[in-house]
C-alpha cells in the first residue's frame, strides 16, 4: 500500500478541514562519497548515493476544532509530516494546505499559512538567559506584534499554562515540564487558530504529562484545532476523539477512535475460582487458564460463530467444578493493538 486518503470525519458531522495533506511524499537523498578505512590506507570504498523515503503518498484532512492525535513508532515519519505541515520542509511530491476561517487555502510554506499556526517542535531551543516574559516578548516580535500588545498578552498566557509566578524567572531555572509549558505559551502568543505540537509530552514525568494534557484539553475547549504527535497511547486515549496512525512513512488509517478501532468483540475474558483450590488446567476446556492474585483467568478468542458456544462451555465447566465466576468481560481492539500489531481494523 503506497498511499491512503484519510479524513477524520468518519460518520459524524464535523467542520471543514483546516489542515490538508495531499499525496505528500518526502524523500531524502544522501550523496555518494569515498570512504577510506584509515588515514594511511590507499584502499577505499565508494559509498553509493542512497534515497530514504520518509513519507509516501500521505493524504490527510483535519477538521476545525478537533484535537487530533498522530500516533506512530519512532522513525515512522511523524516529525517529517509535521515539518511539512508547518512549512519547514518542502515535500518531494504533493502539498500541504492551511485553511482560514473563510475557507481560503494557503500553501504551508507561505507566510499567510505560518501566521495561522502555533508550533512547538519536539526539541525546542530555549534562550536560557531570558525570563519567561522576555522569551514571549522575543517570539512575539518575530511574529510582528508590537511590545505593548505582547506585554498585554503575557499575564493571561502564563496563567493559562500555570506559570504566573515564573514570569520574571530565567528559563535556565525551569524544569522540563515548565519549559514545555512556556513553549506552549509562545505557540499561543499570536492567538493562532491551529496548534501543531510535536511530542509535547516527551520526556516528562507523570505529573508533568498530566499538566500538559490538561492544558491541551483546555485549549481545545476554546475551539482551536490541535494536531499533536506522540507514541504514548494513553495521552491520545485521554485527550483525543480522532487519531491517525503512521508506520514506515505510510498513513495506515485516520478517523474517530471508535470507528478506527471498530466495535467487534475480539475475545471474552473470564475470571473465576474453583472450590478446594483445584487447578483448572486439568480440565480440557480450561487448560489455557492463567493463575492470578485472586483466582484464575481464561481468554476465549473470537472464532467465527463459535464465541458464544466456547464461552458457555467454559462457564459450564467452571460451574460443574463448583467454581465461582467472578466476571465475563468482552475485549475489543485497542489503540495498543493498532500501534504495535496493526491488528485493529482500518
Amino acid at each position: 500500500m503506497s498511499s491512503l486518503k484519510a479524513s477524520v470525519a468518519g460518520e459524524r458531522e464535523l467542520s471543514p478541514p483546516v489542515i490538508v495533506a495531499e499525496e505528500v511524499t518526502k524523500r531524502f537523498r544522501t550523496p555518494g562519497h569515498v570512504h577510506f578505512p584509515s588515514p594511511r590506507s590507499f584502499r577505499f570504498r565508494f559509498e553509493k548515493p542512497t534515497v530514504k523515503v520518509a513519507l509516501e503518498g500521505v493524504s490527510l484532512a483535519i477538521p476545525r476544532g478537533e484535537i487530533f492525535g498522530f500516533l506512530g513508532p519512532n522513525g515512522a515519519g511523524k516529525t517529517t509530516l509535521i515539518k511539512t505541515i508547518v512549512g519547514l520542509l518542502a515535500p518531494t511530491e504533493g502539498r500541504c494546505l492551511i485553511r482560514d476561517a473563510d475557507g481560503r487555502a494557503f500553501d504551508s510554506h507561505t507566510r499567510e499559512a505560518k501566521l495561522k499556526l502555533g508550533y512547538l517542535p519536539e526539541q525546542p531551543y530555549y534562550h536560557e538567559f531570558l525570563t519567561a516574559e522576555e522569551f514571549l516578548l522575543f517570539h512575539g516580535r518575530l511574529l510582528g506584534l508590537d511590545d505593548k500588545e505582547i506585554l498585554a498578552k503575557v499575564p493571561p498566557l502564563l496563567k493559562r499554562v500555570g506559570l504566573t509566578q515564573a514570569r520574571h524567572q530565567k528559563l535556565e531555572t525551569f524544569s522540563k515540564g515548565m519549559l514545555q509549558r512556556v513553549g506552549l505559551a509562545q505557540a499561543l502568543i499570536h492567538d493562532p487558530d491551529i496548534l501543531v505540537l510535536d511530542e509535547p509530552m516527551s520526556g516528562l514525568d507523570p505529573i508533568g504529562r498530566r499538566e500538559v494534557r490538561e492544558i491541551i484539553t483546555a485549549i481545545g475547549e476554546t475551539g482551536k484545532t490541535i494536531f499533536f504527535s506522540t507514541h504514548i497511547i494513553h495521552d491520545v486515549e485521554v485527550i483525543c476523539t480522532t487519531v491517525g496512525y503512521i508506520r514506515e512513512g505510510v498513513l495506515m488509517g485516520a478517523g474517530p477512535i471508535d470507528k478506527l478501532l471498530g466495535k467487534t468483540v475480539r475475545s471474552m475474558e473470564i475470571r473465576f475460582s474453583l472450590a478446594d483450590g483445584r487447578d483448572p488446567r486439568e480440565v480440557p476446556a480450561l487448560k489455557q487458564a492463567r493463575k492470578t492474585m485472586d483466582g484464575w483467568v481464561i481468554e476465549v478468542e473470537a472464532d467465527a460463530n463459535r464465541l458464544e458456544y466456547d464461552v458457555q462451555e467454559v462457564l459450564r465447566r467452571v460451574l460443574d467444578g463448583k467454581g465461582t465466576v467472578r466476571s465475563v468481560v468482552p475485549r475489543r481492539s485497542t489503540l495498543e493493538d493498532l500501534l504495535f500489531t496493526g491488528s485493529a481494523p482500518l
